[in-house]
């Protein structure tokens, strides 16, 4: 049968197979009785996702007509639609009745995985047995990299024939057969945006979400597209309504959501379909559980289509893994992220501020908020937030966070403000990280004292007169006030409580400079190595760890002259080696402080044991350093600390 023929063309073609029929009736043969069962696959190679339809054709010339057809689907694969449809044809032929009976049965099944598979035998009864199809192999490869798909012809309203193809008058009619032109040539379209039908006429909408498992603060891509039929007037969405969901964070993903964006054709059901761009949004989620992404809405006025609606959507959320996750970890935090942080200025007076500013440069779920070192001394005040988020490559959601800190510094010397420490898990990997941003170490210089003594008494009446000795001749002295030794006890008594404040001020102060002078290095070391000695006689692992490495930084200090705390670990190697230690010891040095560090923050805890043969290679290390170091110079200036933070 020639596809897309005329109606005109069908009926002509029934009234000549009438006449064949009577003309060939005197010689044709009575046909053996029997069953015939044939089957076969619209496809042998499909994409991950996509779908298959297997088709079982069953022919019976006895009087047994097939039926209840049945297919058990292969591992990986669901059934989403059946259909089957009976035929019963009567000839007479030389005055004998025979009866053909017939059943058409396919099965539409999904692909959920990939690899070759083999689909069916499919079978039928007839009478008390069951007859079966040939087995068919089908390949599942990944999306994006299956062949492309011919469009299937549907059945024609009119075929008298059922789709089957046959036509037992091609050739007899000349000029009848040929194929005609197909309306939808040279239309390009992407397989990726196929659908096996179209879930309304004219137009409709279609929303998929790029995984349907996460955990809380993953990204999860959702994507709707409005499909319109090809041949039909496009015209201006209106009564827009988004598509909800209460439970994620939700960003945008496109720059203008107010126009569809034109993204390609699609074959649907069989022939093309423009499709547009409408919304594509990136949702994190914040809770975990089953939760629901409403349909989004919106009506078309052209061609009368009305309102349209998308699928509602679902996604399964779960917490990332416990095992494995740091110390300070924050359900949410989830992405990929990196820290810089400066510092300015790096010398400042007691009580004195300065100005930190933290990076927070990466893309997922952006965290609010960063967590700041605690310091004896150190005060961080609430930070100014500027954002710069939106698209970035592979339809991510990121961009920098960039937090501005005012910190106070309330103790004087050389203040180490630390590390800012970000955990976080990759949910491309798997697996947590923490980004790290080294503050690097601010000079304090010692204040002037805050006094809150009494201040020099003013003179009294400074406007009068200047006394006058004699007044019309000296009187008597008659009363206690005017005699001289009054007066000179009511004034001498401030001026001495002032004198005896200001003393007593200048004691304490110079107590004070006596107890807060900055230590030695080699005093330093070897209140550490007493600490450290001390701490591995307790039971307290990460106080005996942090003991430990407290000792080891203190000791090459007073060795080397390098303060190895709060730089990177080549450059610490850098400045050990120009002091004369090997680069073999200076690894091990810096190999040993990040083993101390780890063990410190480990959420298992630290055995004793653990923290004895750490502080025995910590001597060791300790021993070489001290053998092969330069004296470290002798100066006011303290020594250089680690790099500053980029």
């Amino acid at each position: 049968m020639t596809l897309g023929a005329p109606p005109a063309l069908f009926v002509a073609r029934a009234l000549a197979l009438a006449a064949l029929a009577f003309v060939l009736a005197w010689t044709a043969p009575l046909r053996a009785q029997g069953i015939d069962v044939s089957a076969s696959l619209d496809a042998s190679e499909i994409e991950l996702g996509d779908t298959v339809t297997y088709t079982l054709q069953a022919t019976s010339t006895t009087d047994e007509a097939p039926s209840d057809p049945r297919l058990a689907p292969p591992a990986g694969f669901t059934v989403v639609d059946t259909s089957a449809s009976p035929t019963h044809m009567v000839s007479i032929i030389n005055g004998q009745r025979s009866d053909r009976h017939g059943l058409t049965a396919s099965w539409r099944l999904s692909a959920g995985r990939l690899g070759t598979f083999t689909i069916g035998p499919a079978s039928v009864a007839v009478g008390g047995a069951r007859k079966s199809g040939a087995a068919q192999r089908v390949t599942v490869v990944p999306p994006g990299q299956g062949k492309p798909r011919a469009r299937r012809p549907g059945r024609q309203p009119f075929d008298p024939f059922g789709g089957s193809g046959f036509d037992p008058f091609k050739g007899l009619f000349p000029g009848m057969d040929d194929e005609p032109a197909d309306p939808y040539a040279g239309i390009g379209t992407d397989p990726k945006l196929a659908l096996e039908a179209a879930r309304a006429p004219t137009a409709f909408l279609h929303a998929t979400v790029d995984k349907t498992r996460a955990v809380v603060g993953e990204q999860v891509t959702l994507t709707v597209y409005l499909y319109e039929d090809i041949r039909a007037r496009q015209g201006r969405p209106t009564d827009v309504h988004e598509a909800t969901a209460t439970d994620f964070v939700k960003r945008s993903l496109v720059q203008d959501e107010t126009r569809a964006v034109h993204v390609g054709n699609a074959m649907v059901g069989g022939r093309p379909w423009s499709v547009k761009l409408v919304r594509k949004n990136a949702l994190f989620p914040i809770k975990t559980g089953r939760l629901s992404i409403a349909p989004m809405s919106l009506t078309l006025s052209h061609l009368r289509v009305g309102l349209r609606e998308s699928e509602a959507l679902f996604v399964d959320v779960s917490e990332p893994p416990v095992a494995n996750r740091p110390a300070g970890y924050q359900i949410g935090d989830t992405g990929s992220f990196s820290l810089s942080a400066t510092t300015a200025p790096r010398s400042v007076e007691q009580h004195g501020a300065v100005g930190v500013t933290v990076e927070l440069r990466g893309n997922g779920n952006m965290p609010a908020s960063l967590p700041t070192p605690e310091i004896a001394g150190v005060e961080w005040l609430e930070p100014q937030t500027v954002d710069s988020l939106g698209p970035v490559s592979s339809d991510k959601f990121g961009g920098t966070r960039t937090f501005s800190y005012v910190v106070r510094l309330h103790k004087d010397g050389a203040v180490d403000l630390g590390e800012i420490r970000l955990p976080y898990f990759d949910p491309e990997t798997r697996s947590y990280e923490i980004a790290r941003a080294s503050l690097g170490i601010v000079q304090v210089a010692k204040g002037a004292a805050r006094d809150g003594g009494a201040e020099a008494a003013d003179a009294l009446l400074p406007d009068l007169p200047p006394a006058r000795a004699t007044l019309e001749g000296k009187r008597a002295e008659t009363f206690l006030t005017e005699r001289p030794i009054y007066w000179g006890a009511l004034f001498g008594s401030p001026l001495a409580c002032v004198a005896a404040i200001a003393l007593t001020g200048a004691v304490r102060r110079a107590r004070e400079r006596r107890a807060n002078a900055a230590p030695s290095p080699e005093r330093v070391a070897r209140e550490r190595r007493s600490e450290a000695e001390a701490a591995l006689k307790r039971d307290d692992g990460k106080a005996a760890v942090a003991a430990v490495a407290r000792a080891l930084e203190a000791e090459i200090l007073a060795s080397t002259g390098v303060n190895v705390r709060g730089t990177s670990g080549e450059g610490a190697v850098s400045e050990l080696a120009a002091a004369g230690v090997t680069e073999a010891t200076a690894r091990a040095a810096m190999q040993l402080a990040s083993e101390c560090e780890d063990a410190r923050f480990s959420p298992a805890g630290v055995e004793m044991d653990t923290a004895r043969t750490l502080w025995k290679r910590a001597k060791e290390i300790l021993g070489a350093i001290a053998s092969h170091a330069t004296a470290p110079p002798r100066s006011s200036a303290p020594p250089r600390s680690g790099s500053d933070s980029e």
